[in-house]
């Protein structure tokens, strides 16, 4: 009997124990299961947030390009400053002002400007200039990557030319007396600059402008209407939302690979941009939707930050020359995007100061100066001038005198008795009189110095511009 109970008791015992194991066994594969799931969203949600942030200021330019792309090429609202369709030029009725500026970024106030948006997916298209009689002008040449080429009196004369936007490696045939000029992104933006000498020269320099014209190659020699069809659209504005990720994508499923980006491209890839199927939106798993989501926050501010930067500084003047070649650095390719597209170094030089000499941030509260010394104003093969822009939005701000720069064309600048040349810098009008006034805005702002076809002194730094002095101590 007692062997029998023993024995009984270890059964059911054993049975208990295996029960135990069991259930303990199917608990742990849970939790184990649940952890796995954890980590996976963890990892999926943190590589989509790295890459991302990654993608965002690698494609920053080609983002940005086609979003304005868009706003330019279709009527978006009724009070655009700038609406031509592809391939087609606008052409800014006068100088730059703040009323006027549309997308343009911290603009100058020396050139006419004219902008088109060109496209040679289906066909070349041929850009005519005109005879400038050596006047300065000049027309960039922009491609998706934010980079630059020149058209214009440095790099090809004055004299009337024809050529043709064409794809890097096409091989079709160009009418006679047409140079094919390979572009290295099917898409891309030219804008263009005329230089106006004063009010007296406008009328001509817009002349000029509107003999600039663009004609796709199978409309070559066709007469052409100057009525300009109306295209609606809504605006485009991707810069803060997954949008951003899915105009990326279809760029980069076309775009040439770059030499040395193929890995970075693959690392994209596996975020779901710029691979063999469509971003899409609506299919992101959760943690991916929500990396990407904090890789949009992370890199817009990265990109607007970057603005700000700091670069080597001269006498306080920030002076940058990797704008239109930057390489693999692309927070500064997105950092000079947010801040406004500019020329290469050796077409016009953009020497900018936040600080003066007691490394303040300059404010339209305070009020400075700024002195050339005899013989050493800005060298430049063109010309050459200073504008002010608020500090935050890079725009032009209105003042009394409707003076928006000042420079070597300025009438009535008033020298020294030693041949230098001092400039006041403020917001209200001197007591001294405004023939040396460059009006400032009311708040932070912000000097850049233009020099067109800067000489080799200002390109290697034997020439610097002077320091900015405050007034008020």
């Amino acid at each position: 009997m007692r062997r029998r109970i023993a024995y009984g008791l270890g059964i059911t015992l054993l049975l208990i124990i295996s029960a135990v194991a069991v259930f303990w066994q199917a608990g742990l594969s849970g939790f184990l299961g649940q952890q796995l799931k954890r980590n996976d969203a963890f990892l999926a949600e943190e590589m989509a947030y790295h890459l991302g942030t990654l993608a965002y200021l690698y494609g920053y330019p080609i983002v940005d390009m086609l979003a304005q792309m868009h706003n330019e090429t279709h009527r978006v609202s009724d009070s655009q400053p700038a609406y031509a369709p592809v391939n087609r030029f606008y052409r800014f009725p006068g100088l730059v002002t703040p009323e006027n500026s549309g997308n343009l970024r911290a603009p100058n106030a020396d050139t006419l400007y004219y902008t088109a948006w060109y496209d040679v997916r289906e066909q070349p298209v041929i850009l005519s200039t005109p005879d400038t009689n050596d006047r300065y002008y000049t027309i960039a040449v922009t491609n998706l990557f934010s980079e630059v080429t020149h058209i214009g009196r440095r790099t090809t004369g004055t004299h009337a030319q024809h050529f043709a936007l064409v794809p890097e490696g096409w091989q079709g045939a160009l009418p006679e007396n047409v140079t094919p000029y390979p572009v290295s992104t099917t898409r891309g933006w030219l804008l263009g600059r005329m230089y106006v000498a004063g009010k007296e020269d406008l009328a001509e320099a817009a002349a000029l402008v509107k003999a600039v014209q663009l004609t796709e190659l199978s409309d070559w020699q066709r007469p052409r209407a100057e009525s300009i069809p109306e295209v609606h659209a809504e605006p485009l504005e991707p810069h803060h939302d997954l949008r951003f990720f899915a105009l990326l994508d279809e760029a980069l499923r076309t775009l040439p690979t770059r030499a040395g980006e193929a890995a970075l491209l693959d690392q994209f890839r596996s975020i779901g941009i710029g691979g063999a199927k469509p971003f899409d939106i609506e299919t992101l798993t959760a943690p991916t939707r929500q990396g990407l989501e904090r890789a949009i926050e992370a890199g817009a501010k990265l990109a607007e930050t970057s603005k700000r930067r700091s670069v080597d500084a001269y006498n306080g003047w920030m002076i940058s020359k990797d704008i239109g070649r930057y390489g693999y650095d692309y927070l500064h390719r997105a950092s000079v995007v947010a801040g406004g597209y500019g020329n290469l170094p050796e077409e016009s030089l953009y020497p900018a100061v936040v600080f003066d000499a007691n490394g303040e941030l300059m404010s339209g509260s305070n009020r400075y100066r700024i002195t050339f010394p005899p013989n050493q104003l800005p060298p430049s093969d063109a010309f050459w001038s200073l504008a002010a822009y608020d500090l935050w939005s890079l725009r032009m701000t209105e003042n009394p005198i409707a003076r928006y720069a000042i420079g070597d064309r300025t009438e009535g600048l008033d020298y020294n008795l030693d041949g230098s040349l001092s400039l006041l810098l403020q917001h209200a009008p001197p007591e001294e009189g405004t023939s040396n006034w460059l009006p400032v805005p009311s708040g932070f702002f912000m000097l850049v110095m233009r020099l067109y076809e800067p000489r080799p002194e200002a390109l290697d730094h034997r020439w610097v511009p002077p320091v900015i002095e405050r007034l008020d101590q």
